[in-house]
């Protein structure tokens, strides 16, 4: 898997195959980071990517400028192939990685993120639980990107801006602050 933009542009990251993983596409990838491009910079920007899996979703922001990324992964393998491609990048002054449960992290964290990926696997069904965790505490500082089914709609959400489709992919666009 490549990393599109940026300082690390084209570099190949390492990843396991199997269940445990389904890395965002470079088409969903693109138009996602081509979206909040159009509405952020990624400069100096703190990030947190839940359901980290391969990364490359954390790890392409920092390649734009952000200035750190908090990775959060159950798998141990899973988690073992990221390290390999933080250490590889030479990211690990940049980079915390954190092997849990995901909404277990949410209950536990006080920290403020500028910027938050979450891409749960299908199956997940805490969707909103996990979005209830992340406003109700104000760990939101900018923008969230949620990659889910299609079947699944957030529309109804106060924090929720728009969302765009990918066949049976959707990533949702949610905002800490109210927009007109």
């Amino acid at each position: 898997m490549r990393i599109i933009a940026g300082k690390f542009k084209r570099q190949v990251i390492h990843t396991i195959r199997g269940e445990a993983v389904r890395p965002t596409t470079d088409r969903v990838r693109q138009a996602l980071f081509d979206t909040l491009a159009a509405r952020m910079n990624f400069e100096d920007i703190d990030v947190l990517d839940l359901f980290a899996g391969s990364g490359i979703l954390g790890i392409e922001a920092l390649s734009r400028g952000a200035l750190r990324c908090t990775f959060v992964e159950q798998n141990r393998k899973t988690m073992q192939g990221l390290a390999q491609s933080i250490k590889l990048l030479q990211l690990e002054e940049q980079t915390q990685l954190v092997q849990t449960d995901a909404l277990r992290f949410l209950e536990q964290t006080t920290a403020h993120y500028d910027l938050i990926f979450a891409d749960p696997p299908y199956k997940f069904e805490h969707y909103h639980e996990l979005l209830d965790k992340i406003f109700s505490r104000n760990l939101l500082a900018g923008y969230l990107a949620m990659e889910h089914h299609k079947r699944k709609d957030f529309s109804a959400r106060a924090e929720f801006l728009f969302c765009k489709e990918f066949g049976t992919t959707v990533v949702s666009f949610f905002s800490a602050k109210q927009t007109s």
